[in-house]
């Protein structure tokens, strides 16, 4: 039983310390109010200030690769038949990496020399060419959007770029996406023949391992014949090429060089400097060629030739970084160490490659040869296998930056693997 004495000399003693033990609950209770209206604050603080937005750096000038923020670097969205899916894949890179990719300012679309344009409707969002309202990609978002801030290009408009806002974990974002309108091995933005049945892609009906497309049967009659055609009457086989096809393109290159080994040098340039404004998919490539063709050799160093045939200009697409010195790469070899290779790429898509190797006296030389096609990153080489029931074997050789240059490094599998750098034929 508890007894109580009426005595209050027992308390006193305890009188301080009931006094500390309340004063001290009251601080805490002091801290943990501030505590929690500190913690409202910056709680209040979070939710009114708006998420970090995305950032356009401007695409890549070497590859696909657009940039996202000072630090990320996003794969495009593939758009095949006016559609794209998925979502951008981005990871973050180093100041160093990032400046091999050589990214440039994108070209804004706005104002009346503007290719493309862009709406949003809900989920989803479309680019239009501006001119005709066409629509080139339709792509569907995971969260609605709010409205497009900005459309942006490439240079060679093979790739568009959308700034969007949209609410995402109940917070309002600003977001880049972009897509990459050339299908591999193109060098046209793709078209949806279902739309536009006149301007199918003519990367559909190409040879997937040589790239070339079949001609108009009257055309390619034509050119049979011009190239069958005697020296006397090659000119005037050319020419009735040109009467099927103005501004085909081999049949410039041809009367080209056909006018510089008569000497007339003022006809072969006028050739030239044609085919380099064409707009046909396959100019380039004669104009490549035209770069290392004997015929042109006493050519080489006049200005005009240079000019037209882009001889010192830096390549902007895969192809002429492949052909930038006619289609021949090699790799030095060493004793013991690695071998010395020799890779020759051709117009028409075809490749030889020879890997020798010498180590203590014993020497191995293997031959290859098969089919080549362009990708963003480089190129692939198809090895054809004996026996039709067997797929070919394909090997990728990717663009490196080595120096102030591009190198390929090929990897063939079986343990061959390679770097080589470009050399004038």
């Amino acid at each position: 039983m508890l007894t109580i004495s009426s005595d209050p000399a027992p308390y006193r003693v305890w009188i301080p310390v009931v006094a500390r033990i309340f004063g001290q609950l009251n601080q805490f209770r002091a801290i943990a109010v501030d505590m929690t209206v500190r913690l409202a604050g910056i709680l209040l603080l979070t939710l009114t200030i708006p998420a970090a937005a995305d950032t356009f750096g401007g695409f890549s000038g070497v590859d696909e690769p657009y940039q996202n923020k000072s630090d990320r670097v996003c794969s495009p969205i593939r758009v095949a038949g006016g559609k794209a899916t998925g979502a951008p894949t981005c990871e973050k890179l180093g100041a160093d990496v990032i400046a091999k990719l050589s990214i440039k300012d994108p070209i804004p679309q706005s104002g009346p020399k503007a290719t493309f344009a862009a709406t949003a409707t809900g989920r989803t969002l479309t680019v239009t060419k501006k001119a005709s309202g066409e629509a080139v990609i339709t792509w569907q978002t995971m969260d609605p959007i709010g409205k497009v801030v900005a459309v942006y290009a490439s240079q060679y408009e093979d790739r568009v770029a959308v700034a969007y806002t949209a609410r995402v974990m109940d917070k309002d974002q600003t977001l880049i996406v972009a897509f990459d309108l050339l299908k591999p091995g193109s060098t046209q933005p793709a078209k949806d023949p279902a739309k536009d049945p006149a301007a199918k892609d003519p990367n559909e009906a190409k040879d997937p391992n040589t790239g070339v497309a079949p001609e108009d049967p009257k055309v390619l009659k034509a050119v049979e014949a011009a190239r069958k055609a005697a020296k006397p009457k090659a000119l005037a086989e050319w020419q009735k090429v040109l009467a099927v096809d103005p501004g085909h393109s081999e049949t410039l290159f041809r009367i080209a060089a056909i006018h510089a080994g008569s000497k007339n040098q003022a006809e072969a340039l006028k050739q030239l400097e044609t085919l380099a404004k064409s707009s046909k998919p396959d100019a380039m490539e004669w104009l490549i060629e035209a770069r290392f063709d004997a015929a042109f050799t006493s050519l080489r160093a006049e200005p005009r030739f240079r000019t037209a045939t882009g001889l010192d200009k830096k390549p902007t697409t895969p192809y002429e970084r492949v052909m930038i010195f006619g289609g021949q790469w090699e790799q030095s070899g060493t004793s013991c160490d690695k071998p010395e290779v020799r890779l020759k790429l051709t117009r028409d898509r075809s490749f030889k490659l020879n890997v020798k190797t010498n180590c203590s006296g014993s020497i191995m030389d293997l031959p290859f040869k098969g089919k080549w096609r362009v990708e963003p990153s480089g190129v692939v080489l198809i090895l054809p296998n004996r026996g039709k029931a067997t797929a070919a074997d394909e090997a990728p050789c990717k663009f490196e930056p080595m120096a102030d240059e591009d190198s390929l490094h090929c990897d063939l599998g079986k343990g061959i693997d390679f770097v080589v750098l470009p050399t004038r034929r």
